[in-house]
């Protein structure tokens, strides 16, 4: 008999009422039941669920062997978004099958969610392989079949893609914040990297200007090429480190010090292998002591204790334990290969209790969840972790980059259908073409990989590397928008990167738009294909200021490689770029693209960049209007709001502050105003002109923010 509970967000959990051996990943994932408010449940029986959505949702529930299925008849206009990385053809769903089983290149990060556009969406509870089937032989029936497992799948309604996102991320969990070095860019070395090439590739980028936040080393970073065990160490030939000292030390005789002294993040490269169920089922059967018979001739210790085949595993200890030493050496990131993630382990029984088909695809997220709080408890901050293999539920724990497939135009699809399930911190790695840097620079997090290739910008010719450069100090001056929309995914579970059918869910003309998305609230990215559909209103170009409408063939200005179009009545906070994201204060810049038609608005978020006290709602927000009036309008800079407490060195002295303090706010600095898109003729404050200088197609004045206090400056634009 299935068992309904209803939750607080206006959904259903749907299952047999004895799911708890099975649904491991609803107490490691899913936030726990909590009893609220009817969604409009009509009839429940043994098998069938009716709810009450745009339309009448009526879904069939099918036992099937080990497994189970859901049948559920399709409205003629209803379409389909979610899935995560389980496709890379489309965006819309109607007529495709889709298998939800984390595998190498095809498949790295499924999400069994579907949203549909007649107001209702579906959480798939369960860890097992299963296929979603909308109609794929041109019948009106989305068939859901799981291989293993009991009944158990949530129900949500609501009023459009967006407030069902919402709700949907209540239950599987909102994006965190990653920590804000990481919204800068990363690099990713060539394998023959060793301390010395290290260091002077950190100043080289330096020396050459181009701003870059975080170096990652990959596998022969360790002494055994490829460790998967809890032993793994330095290479000695590559980053030896003085053996007088301990191994966790981060002072002046290792190259941490220097990088440290030069602004730059440590990421490590990580394979796995590790058995994580010991430590998050926490039930782990005692060893067994075999007694020896009187028979026995020769009393053989070898014998006393069952043999694990398991050679990696130390049943006690967590897998974060070892990775300690490398925090406190300074490591700040970690890269998680798919390894063997994305691969079965058809002969292992995990924690010596689930089978290998049952938390395959749970693995991902189980690995990053006992990271990302490991680390936590360890520094009280958050770690860039980025991760290949995924899935539901990834999004609080980690970011991702689509894997060892580059960073053409099908990743693309990619990251948008992550967007659509609420997974907001995605990437790739970019391609060093005038396509791929624009993309891969405009992306939620960026980075520039050098495996296997000697494609360092130093080391191109003068206009690619002209043009990494520039992408990267835009990438950089970027950082408080996009720090901000991450806040905001957080907070309202809108992604930084933004698919145009979940903002314009009733124009079918994106459904499937591959080449186009949102940067936030306001910036819209075009890649790869110029041929681009834009939504309605005013769209200016970023780079040069001109106006676009409607369908469109860009062309890409030189230097460039692709769209970056701003929303008409947008405000901006951008910032002059630094050479690394926690340089110095930021020297910001408010850029209004105003609207004769509409007000706008936008809150800059600002926190410690290191902890998780954003989850308390601890941050600084900084209101800023623009309000039409006739002739002109008013621009608002209201106060500062909030505060944040910073942290002390963490004890961590002994290894030379390679955890240091984090900083309270620092006092308020004057901000530059750029006004696109008119020219006025007078500014004003408080009745007295304020000086502007008009050029490049802007004009320009300083907002007189520092020491006001809880002034609000109201600054008059007249046309």
């Amino acid at each position: 008999m299935l068992e309904v509970k209803y939750l607080e967000k206006g959904a259903l959990h749907i299952n047999e009422g004895n799911a708890e051996r099975s649904m491991l990943y609803r107490y490691n994932v899913l936030k726990k039941d909590s009893y609220g408010t009817d969604i409009g449940i009509c009839e429940i029986c043994e098998h069938k669920v009716i709810v009450h959505a745009k339309r009448e949702v009526e879904i069939e529930v099918i036992k099937r062997g080990q497994g189970f299925g859901l049948t559920i008849p399709m409205s003629d206009d209803e379409r389909f978004f979610g899935m995560g990385d389980a496709t890379r053809d489309t965006v819309e769903m109607r007529g495709k099958k889709i298998d939800i089983e984390v595998k190498n290149v095809t498949c790295y990060g499924p999400m069994p969610v579907v949203f549909s556009t007649d107001g209702w969406a579906l959480v798939l509870n369960s860890t097992y392989r299963s296929q979603l089937d909308f109609g794929s032989n041109g019948g009106n029936t989305l068939k859901i079949d799981t291989l293993g497992g009991e009944v158990d799948f949530y129900l949500f309604v609501g009023v459009s893609l967006k407030d069902l996102l919402f709700k949907v991320t209540e239950i599987t969990g909102r994006p965190m914040m990653l920590p804000k070095f990481a919204y800068g860019l990363t690099l990713v070395h060539n394998e023959q990297t060793d301390a010395r090439s290290l260091l002077w590739d950190i100043r080289t980028i330096r020396d050459r200007d181009i701003p870059c936040d975080t170096m990652g080393l990959e596998p022969t970073w360790m002494e055994q090429n490829y460790d998967y065990t809890v032993n793994k160490s330095w290479n000695k030939q590559r980053f030896e480190l003085p053996c007088w000292k301990s191994a966790n030390q981060s002072d002046t005789f290792s190259f941490f010090y220097p990088m440290r002294k030069m602004g730059m993040q440590l990421s490590l490269w990580l394979c796995e292998n590790y058995d994580l169920f010991y430590e998050e089922d926490k039930n782990v059967k005692a060893d067994k002591e075999n007694e020896f018979t009187e028979d026995a001739v020769i009393i053989d210790e070898h014998f006393k204790a069952d043999v694990r085949v398991d050679k990696i595993t130390v049943k006690d200890q967590p897998w974060f334990e070892h990775l300690k030493k490398f925090v406190d050496n300074g490591a700040a990131a970690f890269k998680l290969d798919g390894a063997t993630q994305v691969l079965y382990h058809t002969d292992r029984l995990w924690g010596e209790k689930y089978t290998d088909g049952e938390v395959h695809n749970i693995y991902p997220v189980i690995l990053a969840k006992q990271m990302t709080n490991g680390f936590r408890d360890y520094t009280d901050r958050r770690l860039l972790l980025y991760s290949s293999g995924a899935f539901m539920g990834i999004q609080k724990y980690a970011a991702t980059w689509a894997g060892d497939t580059g960073g053409g135009q099908k990743t693309v699809t990619s990251l948008l259908n992550y967007a659509m399930c609420g997974h907001s911190n995605t990437s790739c790695d970019i391609e060093v073409s005038p396509a791929g840097l624009h993309y891969g620079f405009l992306l939620p997090w960026s980075q520039y990989f050098c495996w296997a290739n000697w494609l360092y910008p130093w080391f191109m010719d003068t206009e690619t590397e002209d043009m990494i450069r520039f992408y990267a100090k835009l990438r950089s001056s970027l950082v408080p928008y996009i720090y901000t929309m991450a806040y905001k995914a957080y907070a309202e579970a809108l992604p930084i990167l933004r698919p145009l059918p979940l903002m314009y869910e009733n124009e079918r003309k994106f459904d499937n738009v591959k080449n186009e998305y949102m940067l936030g609230d306001s910036l819209l990215v075009g890649v790869f294909d110029m041929n681009l559909t834009l939504p309605e209103g005013r769209w200016i170009d970023y780079f040069n200021g001109e106006i676009y409408e409607g369908d469109i063939v860009y062309d890409i200005p030189e230097g460039r490689g692709g769209a970056l179009l701003v929303k008409e009545g947008s405000i901006l906070v951008t910032m002059k770029p630094q050479k690394y994201v926690l340089e110095k204060q930021h020297d910001y810049i408010i850029g209004v693209y105003p609207s004769r038609n509409e007000n706008t608005s936008f809150t800059l978020f600002e926190d410690d960049g290191f902890t998780y006290d954003y989850e308390k709602g601890l941050g600084c927000f900084t209101k800023i209007d623009a309000i039409n009036r006739d002739g002109g309008f008013d621009l608002i800079i209201n106060p500062r709001v909030g505060l944040f407490p910073g942290r002390p060195d963490n004890g961590h002295d002994l290894r030379k502050n390679s955890i240091p303090e984090i900083l309270p706010p620092a006092s308020e600095k004057d901000m530059t105003v750029e006004i696109h898109c008119t020219k006025p003729s007078r500014i004003t404050l408080d009745g007295e002109n304020v000086e502007f200088v008009r050029e490049n197609g802007k004009t320009t004045f300083i907002a007189k923010t520092e020491g006001r206090g809880d002034k609000v400056l109201v600054y008059r634009i007249e046309y």
